[in-house]
């Protein structure tokens, strides 16, 4: 081939490389990564709580009014009538500064839970927060205990609530995840979620008030704004000065269901932020990836039985599953993102039988648990059992014993005679016996083997004999 046709060859396979390369570059195309302006953000995907992208994400800040959303969850999760009273004292009227939000409640005035939860979560009302807190646990401490343990159980370790407005205090943190995690479990709730993505709502008047209270949601992307997002359902708004503005949300399309906390955000940008991390979250592109193929894990564990007073190892068995595990992650996902938890014994005990189920593996995505496959044995191991000795058991009391055994021929031919019913005897005896007809048998074939040779012998003798017949008296 000459260099040209070799060029000409190697032109054309690069093209080709470079097509198939930028098909496949097409296909797992990456969406840009968002742009904001917040201290932390977080992404979050609602159905699995994987993290789909995330800044400052672990660092402790202030939540301001976002708190509530705990707020909310702890009296979701802890009545059973939403037509239940709840009567406004002094302490949750004036323990608050009165600059902050309130709908103007006023001592012995009543709402009902369902108009109290509006209140709290459209117009972020403090006062409503407080009279809440009394009515569920008695006072504000021992709610924001209940608040604080809630949260720990979620994952939620670097959470500290204070109190349940979300007001500045000195210990009252979170984290863009933490707060993640809280709303990822509150929009599980059905009541939960009907009253974020509620844009009015009108409390008529009551005992101390006789005009309608119309309240309206403060979150400016679930009605009629320059920030509205068809995709948003609902979410929780908050401000302080120390906190700046946070925001949390939670958006679903046909495909998939996020969550965004923004933290430190300033003032509308929170909404650009928030914008942002929702589109770059429905453009990621998700594929199905086995986290955990049957085909390729396997491991042994060593049976063992006590024997004699020590435990042993008489034999290995083999673990292994049947079930395969997938889970929808990010196209540009790693294997550091897998992690595997062995729940299985050390050591197991004879009998051990195939197709035991002995163990599991659960299987965690960026420490989400996504799911566990059981372990079965592949084989069986029996117990060991080792030879006994019976002190009697001597090779007389044996042949005794078995020539001696019901319904046996021995036994019915020599039933009568009384001499074979000593076992002495019959150690004798039987050995001579076999002995003499092994002989005897032997005999038999050496007359056998030298037949002619004796023949020839006998007929000499026979002739010599009767050459001369003095010979044989003699």
């Amino acid at each position: 081939m000459t260099n040209s046709k070799k060029m000409s060859a190697l032109l054309a396979l690069y093209l080709l490389m470079a097509q198939i390369t930028s098909v496949y570059a097409e296909e797992i195309q990456m969406p840009p990564a968002p742009v904001y302006t917040a201290g932390a953000v977080i992404l979050m995907d609602a159905a699995t709580g994987l993290v789909l992208y995330e800044y400052e994400a672990n660092t402790q800040m202030y939540p301001a009014s976002i708190t509530k959303v705990m707020t909310a969850l702890v009296v979701l999760e802890h009545i059973h009538d939403l037509t239940e009273r709840v009567e406004f004292c002094d302490y949750s009227i004036f323990s608050f500064n009165r600059l902050s939000s309130h709908i103007s409640m006023d001592v012995g005035e009543t709402l009902s839970l369902y108009e109290a939860l509006h209140a709290l979560m459209l117009e972020s009302a403090n006062e409503v927060s407080i009279a809440l807190a009394l009515h569920i646990a008695g006072g504000v401490d021992e709610f924001t205990d209940l608040m604080n343990r809630r949260a720990a159980s979620l994952g939620a370790t670097n959470t500290s609530f204070v109190n349940p407005s979300g007001l500045p205090a000195r210990n009252h943190v979170t984290t863009a995840y933490d707060m993640a995690l809280i709303m990822r479990e509150a929009i599980r709730n059905p009541t939960f979620r009907d009253l974020i993505s509620t844009v009015r709502f009108d409390i008529p008047p009551t005992e101390r008030q006789l005009e309608t209270r119309h309240l309206l949601n403060t979150n400016q992307q679930i009605r009629p704004s320059v920030f509205f997002n068809p995709y948003v359902v609902g979410g929780k708004t908050g401000w302080t000065t120390p906190a700046g503005n946070t925001l949390a949300t939670y958006a679903a399309n046909e495909n998939r269901r996020l969550i965004t906390i923004v933290l430190q955000g300033d003032g509308s940008r929170t909404y650009d932020d928030t914008t942002a991390l929702l589109n770059f979250g429905f453009a990621l592109p998700m594929e199905s990836v086995a986290v955990f193929d049957s085909a390729t894990y396997s491991l042994s564990v060593p049976v063992m039985q006590e024997i004699g007073g020590n435990t042993t190892e008489i034999g290995r068995v083999r673990l292994a599953s049947d079930t395969d595990l997938s889970f929808e992650l990010p196209m540009d996902w790693s294997n550091s993102w897998l992690r595997y938890e062995l729940s299985v014994p050390e050591t197991l005990t004879a009998p051990v039988y195939e197709s035991t189920a002995v163990g599991r593996v659960a299987v965690y995505v960026q420490n989400i648990r996504v799911g566990e496959v059981p372990l079965f044995a592949q084989e069986s191991v029996l117990a060991y059992t080792p030879p006994t000795y019976d002190p009697e058991a001597t090779p007389a009391t044996a042949l005794y014993k078995y020539y001696h055994a019901e319904k046996t021929p021995f036994n019915i031919f020599t039933g009568r005679l009384a001499f074979l019913n000593n076992e002495y005897v019959l150690t004798l005896a039987v050995p001579l016996v076999l002995s003499l007809a092994s002989l005897l048998f032997a005999l038999v074939a050496v007359l056998t083997r030298n037949r002619r040779r004796i023949r020839r012998v006998l007929r000499d003798n026979r002739s010599k004999y009767s050459r001369y017949p003095h010979y044989r008296y003699k």
